[in-house]
């Protein structure tokens, strides 16, 4: 309890990057023979963490070859307000969150965005929420969309046995999920914003 606590407030009030302050606790536990080695190494051959890990390779070479801003351009184009950039932002970005995890989507895509912004005259704060819940929507897609899924999943399995989920097994829940949001998202955000 008191390593937890020292992290969260290690994480609030310091600057320090927060995988150095989470490895540092986890070394921590296991000089202190709180967990084993076994354990804490468990976590990086889940395969979860594996394929968000290659989804972030994925995402990174979109964004160094210059294709999301290639592709941001060519579903953006001149748009002018608020509501109209955001649909025609919104409903790309959820359909690559259900087949590309929507952390990278959304570390890709605030760079490009911002530039976006600035050529057309929009508000990069009126944007970025709306990027971002566009991406949470698509994750609720498949399996994929979004870290958490691909956790639950993983602890099902180690709690069932069963094999797990399919890619699109919770689909028939997320995309109507995703519709409504989304319409929900562009009626309303622009209001208060």
């Amino acid at each position: 309890v008191i390593i937890t606590i020292n992290v969260l407030a290690t994480l609030v009030f310091t600057r320090y990057a927060a995988e150095m302050v989470i490895m540092g606790a986890v070394v921590i536990l296991v000089l202190l023979g709180i967990i084993s080695e076994q354990e804490a190494l468990a976590g990086f051959g889940n395969s979860g963490l594996i394929t968000v890990a290659a989804l972030f390779v994925i995402a990174a070479a979109l964004r160094a070859s210059g294709g999301a801003d290639f592709l941001l351009q060519k579903m953006m184009g001149h748009t002018t307000g608020v509501r109209p950039a955001m649909l025609k932002m919104s409903i790309p970005v959820t359909i690559c969150s259900a087949f590309i995890n929507n952390t990278p989507i959304v570390a890709t895509l605030i760079p490009t965005l911002n530039r976006w912004c600035a050529r057309n005259n929009v508000s990069p704060s009126k944007m970025m929420i709306p990027l971002s819940y566009a991406a949470i929507l698509g994750g609720t897609i498949s399996l994929i969309g979004t870290s958490t899924n691909l956790v639950v999943n993983g602890q099902y399995q180690l709690l069932t046995g069963e094999p797990g989920f399919s890619l699109f097994s919770i689909a028939p829940v997320g995309i109507p999920v995703a519709i409504l949001g989304v319409g929900f998202m562009v009626l309303f955000m622009p209001l208060l914003l």
